[in-house]
């Protein structure tokens, strides 16, 4: 089998609500870059990358790199397209979105050419009701309190909040969700790196009255050595996110005892085989690991459950930004959660096909609203759009440059 060519398609799924964080609101569209790469065969593997134009183009630049290749020589032809792509030596990360997704076609394409999903080429599943958390969006507190009673009607087991928003916000926040849920449910919270390792201790044991799941990314993540430090001072688990991006970063956060949980995510972690690689590291230091969400549609968020499925060590509830979009490009329509779960395609590959006229619908949409248009700009105060009272010398710690 040869790799014959491939194609992008840029899609825009609208979110049904905005996302605040720390440091910006998120008003959506989810802006995601389709891939199909063809062989000789006939077969197709689906990719999918975050972003658009920018992505799009990286990944069409790639198709020399790629075609006449064997699509089982997949180690080989990511470690080309990273080298190609200097990104052993610059700041990868918008760059390996779009060739991780390049290479989680081509596994698509194998798993497809042996008739077999992804999870029994990596050695069989250990689960195969993929749990995922329930995001509670930051809002005035009876809304939120709404919504997290909702998602536990709806089977979620773990819910999860933004903060880093206003320290006195932030725990109130969380008292409302402890006291709406009851003790049954965890509560997980991100701060997106939006304290010093000072403030992280002071908020997260005022929190710790509320039995938090754990924190994550409390700090920059460039600083391992405060993020140890606020770890060793609160009984609360820290989650590495943002320090634990590649494999190499995971080493490092694992060698200075800066987490209790690392964080992984295909799209800047080395694609499949990174991630992969990035868990046994993990599993070998006695850490579980989840897997982080950045607005998947169903053709990534089908791929990162073959993974979940095949590490032993994701014992946690997973990100997941899905429940939050209006559609989705796959046949059969959007995925369906039940009791908080998704179950793991058996389908050849990654487990799932494009519905066609979804991703003619949606690339429409792109065209229409979003191409060669202006972004919208992202509110000054994003406290102020979620109907909140922001404490007016309260500036969250995210690193600038």
């Amino acid at each position: 089998m040869k790799i014959t060519g491939l194609e992008t398609t840029i899609v825009a799924v609208p979110f049904k609500k905005p996302h605040p964080e720390s440091f910006k609101v998120s008003t959506g569209p989810l802006i995601a870059t389709i891939i199909q790469v063809h062989s000789d065969e006939g077969i197709t593997g689906l990719g999918e990358a975050y972003g658009g134009e920018l992505t799009k183009f990286i990944i069409e630049r790639a198709e020399p790199l790629i075609v006449d290749e064997d699509p089982f020589d997949v180690q080989r032809i990511q470690k080309r397209l990273y080298a190609e792509y200097d990104l052993f030596h610059v700041h990868p990360h918008k760059a390996s979105w779009a060739l991780d997704a390049i290479t989680m076609a081509i596994w698509d394409l194998m798993g497809k050419a042996l008739g077999k999903p992804l999870y029994k080429l990596w050695g069989g599943a250990f689960r195969k009701r993929i749990p995922f958390w329930g995001w509670v969006h930051r809002a005035p507190l009876d809304r939120m309190a709404d919504e997290a009673k909702d998602l536990v009607k709806e089977g979620y087991k773990t819910l999860y909040i933004k903060v880093g928003i206003d320290p006195k916000q932030d725990v109130e926040a969380v008292r409302v969700m402890r006291e709406t849920v009851g003790d049954e449910v965890e509560i997980r919270v991100d701060a997106n790196q939006a304290w010093s390792p000072g403030t992280a201790v002071r908020i997260i044991k005022r929190m710790e009255a509320y039995d938090l799941e754990m924190v994550e990314q409390p700090v920059s993540m460039y600083d391992l050595d405060g993020m140890a430090e606020v770890r060793r001072r609160v009984s609360t688990p820290i989650l590495s996110h943002e320090s634990s991006w590649t494999l190499p970063d995971v080493m490092n956060v694992i060698r200075r005892n800066a987490a209790d949980v690392i964080q992984l995510d295909p799209r800047w972690g080395g694609g499949f085989i990174g991630v992969r690689k990035s868990a046994a590291v993990a599993e070998a230091a006695g850490l579980p690991v989840v897997m982080h969400s950045y607005s998947e549609l169903g053709v990534a968020t089908a791929a990162f459950m073959q993974v979940i499925a095949s590490c032993p060590n994701f014992i946690y509830a997973n990100q997941t930004m899905y429940l939050n979009l209006v559609g989705d490009v796959i046949k059969g329509g959007r995925l369906r959660f039940e009791d908080g779960c998704l179950t793991l395609p058996e389908g050849s590959g990654i487990g799932v096909e494009l519905d066609y006229r979804e991703v003619e619908r949606y690339s429409e949409l792109y065209v229409e609203e979003f191409k060669d248009k202006k972004p919208k700009k992202v509110m000054d105060d994003p406290k102020a759009y979620i109907g909140l009272k922001p404490r007016p010398d309260w500036v969250p710690f995210f690193p600038t440059f």
